[in-house]
């Protein structure tokens, strides 16, 4: 395939594309297994989210310096030790003589699954350009959302067996990162010669990641700061905030509302997430339909009140009923229309010399999501039950779907 930097085999794009899978590995995998893990390690219901919550909070922190890392020292090396990082923190967890060691070691593997869905939306842009970068773009969210609907299901399975089986899966971080290795040029500008064929727009290209790539720690951090004067693009950070901590209150308390609420056995948890991916992942391939017929605020908006909506619906069903899946349902559909959205804003508004640094605060938003859910959710579930924290997130995401129509931000 002919790019920005010649001839593309095939099996680099796979590779590339597969990326996506292992970042999404993180919470898909391990969110049916909470219930098992729990019970192993004898830990409350409560507490049992925190094994999400400290590695999206490691992802939070450390992104930020991931992104920077990723224009100074280049894309390969930084895929590299992320991949690394998950795969040894992960398959440590197996060993973990108590909880602590695990969210311990959970924290660390934080760390490495942050990097790997930047670099390869980052690498992307390196090689592809105009509609083919759209494409292959829209590949790499599909093997997402196709795999945050298979993965929960193995997850569910090898946790029937034994919780370990599931760490035990991120090992192939190790296989994979052999053929990275071996196989994966590097593919920055700055650090690759493209030639001499190279157009002005290209060598253009060069002198700012050149100079992003010379940039000091304070004079990034700075460039992040500068995004925010920017108020449409500040607005649509909190986005990603609110919709990644939905999507947590679901992955994380779903489960164990199943388990403890419904008495279904945990491999139904894994077929519940699927199920979820599954409908995101339709909907969300359609993003094109949708803009057709809405705008984009409105779009946000009534994916926020459909996802609500699910919530609500959730202590309404009968025990042990499979109608649950109605409500399963209804949030895959909601989540499959924001997020192509928000994703689509957040690399839209940004100049061209901070497209990077928009990005980066846009995953950490998403982590935070990701961190805050389990812990605050937790701490209310602690006072209450199961159906009150669903009816609350439920209000709460009708609300937010309210007040992102009302504010309309900034087109």
């Amino acid at each position: 395939m002919r790019t920005l930097q010649g001839n593309i085999p095939g099996y680099m794009i796979v590779m590339i594309l597969s990326m996506g899978a292992f970042g999404v590995m993180g919470g898909a995998l391990v969110a049916p297994a909470l219930p098992t893990i729990g019970r192993a390690f004898e830990v409350p219901e409560g507490q049992q989210g925190f094994i999400l919550s400290v590695y999206t909070l490691a992802a939070a922190l450390s992104l930020p310096f991931i992104g920077y890392l990723i224009d100074v020292i280049g894309r390969r090396r930084v895929a590299l030790a992320c991949l690394l990082i998950d795969g040894a923190a992960g398959v440590s967890i197996i060993f973990a003589p108590s909880f602590g060691v695990v969210l311990i070691l959970r924290f660390i593997q934080g760390i490495g699954i942050a990097g790997l869905i930047p670099v390869a939306m980052t690498i992307i842009g390196d090689l592809f350009s105009g509609e083919k970068r759209l494409q292959i773009m829209g590949y790499l969210t599909g093997i997402i959302s196709l795999g945050a609907a298979v993965i929960p299901t193995l997850g569910g399975a090898l946790a029937s067996f034994d919780w370990r089986f599931v760490f035990a899966v991120y090992g192939l971080g190790f296989v994979f990162a052999l053929f990275f290795l071996f196989t994966l040029p590097e593919t920055s500008p700055f650090h690759f010669n493209a030639g001499s064929s190279s157009d002005n727009n290209n060598n253009q290209g060069d002198k700012t990641n050149q100079n992003t790539a010379h940039k000091s720690p304070i004079e990034y951090i700075n460039s992040l700061f500068t995004v925010f004067k920017n108020k449409s693009i500040r607005n649509i950070m909190f986005q990603p905030l609110m919709n990644y901590f939905f999507l947590y209150a679901l992955v994380t308390f779903f489960p164990i509302f199943l388990v403890t609420v419904h008495g279904f056995a945990e491999i139904f948890n894994g077929l519940a997430l699927s199920m979820q991916g599954l409908f995101s992942a339709i909907i969300a391939s359609r993003a094109d339909l949708a803009a057709r017929f809405m705008t984009w605020w409105q779009r946000i908006s009534i994916g926020f009140i459909l996802k609500g909506i699910a919530f609500l619906l959730m202590p309404l069903w009968p025990t042990g009923s499979f109608l649950l899946s109605i409500s399963i349902i209804i949030y895959g559909v909601g989540f499959g229309i924001v997020s192509p959205t928000i994703y689509n804003r957040a690399t839209k508004l940004p100049p061209q010399d901070l497209i990077g640094s928009v990005v980066a605060i846009f995953n950490t938003m998403r982590f935070l999501g990701m961190t805050l859910s389990p812990f605050l959710l937790g701490i209310i579930l602690g006072f209450t039950t199961l159906n009150v924290v669903f009816l609350i997130v439920g209000v709460v995401s009708i609300m937010w779907g309210t007040f992102s129509m009302s504010q309309k931000m900034i087109a």
